[in-house]
Formats: structure tokens, C-alpha cells, sequence
């Protein structure tokens, strides 16, 4: 069974489209956006449905290609590096977007205002070899 291409154009835009909107909150001061409860509980959230696209992308190609059944998002991210959907350079950066979204779907108060801004910050391209990746394996 082949992947499905319009599930992955719609979660690709999806990622696309939340990382576009966490861009307006680089350069912040964590004071800021730590005073602002509405605005650090939606970047948070736009963080976390971006990394769960990212997985659920991987868990469809992972499944549609046949390359095993992930018991964790961890082991999805490591069959996804094993078969070339994310680079074997970034596998750390994907199992670290991974236990973040752990973290904030499980403890959901332990989520650190400077750490998601450094992430805002400093990784949001990490996301784009995978959206290469992905483009150029499936929708060419």
C-alpha cells in the first residue's frame, strides 16, 4: 500500500503553517512571554502539533512502507532515521522534539518558558530536512 499523498500535503501544511506563526515570537524576552499566559500556552501548543505532525507523518510512512511497528514515538523517530525520512545527523534533534512533546501532552506544568524559547528560537529550522525529506521521496 502506497503512502497517502494528500494526508502528508495536509500535515506538511499543517507544519508549515504553525512553524510560520511561532516565527513571531523569536527574539522575546522570556519575562514577556511568560506574562502573557494566552500567548505562551499557544506557542506551546502550535510546538507541539507541529513535532505531532512530524510523527504522525512518520508513523503513516513507517507503516505504509512496512519498516515495523514503533511501540514509542522514540522508536518511531528511530525507524524514520534508519530509512533515510530524517537525516541520520538529526536523529537527536528528532528524539528531543519527541520527549518535548511528551512532556507537554504528559506534564503539561514542567514546561519551561526559556527552554520554548530557545527552541523557538534556535531549532525551528531543525523541521525543514525532514519537510525535504518527505517532498522529495513522496510528492515528486
Amino acid at each position: 500500500m502506497s503512502v497517502d499523498q494528500e494526508k502528508i500535503r495536509q500535515k506538511l501544511h499543517f507544519i508549515r503553517e504553525n512553524l510560520a506563526h511561532l516565527e513571531q515570537f523569536k527574539g522575546m524576552e522570556t519575562g514577556s512571554l511568560k506574562s502573557d499566559h494566552i500567548k505562551e500556552a499557544a506557542a506551546v501548543r502550535m510546538l507541539q502539533v507541529a513535532i505531532e505532525a512530524v510523527l504522525d507523518i512518520c508513523s503513516h510512512v513507517i507503516s505504509r512502507e512496512g519498516w515495523g511497528l514503533p511501540k514509542s514515538y522514540l522508536e518511531t523517530v528511530e525507524l524514520a532515521v534508519q530509512n533515510g525520512l530524517i537525516p541520520q545527523e538529526m536523529a537527536q534533534e528528532y528524539k528531543n522534539m519527541a520527549k518535548f512533546r511528551n512532556r507537554v501532552v504528559h506534564l503539561y506544568d514542567k514546561v519551561d518558558t526559556e527552554e520554548l524559547l530557545e527552541i523557538i528560537n534556535f531549532n525551528l529550522d531543525d523541521f525543514k530536512p525532514f519537510i525535504s525529506n518527505v517532498l522529495n521521496r513522496y510528492m515528486s
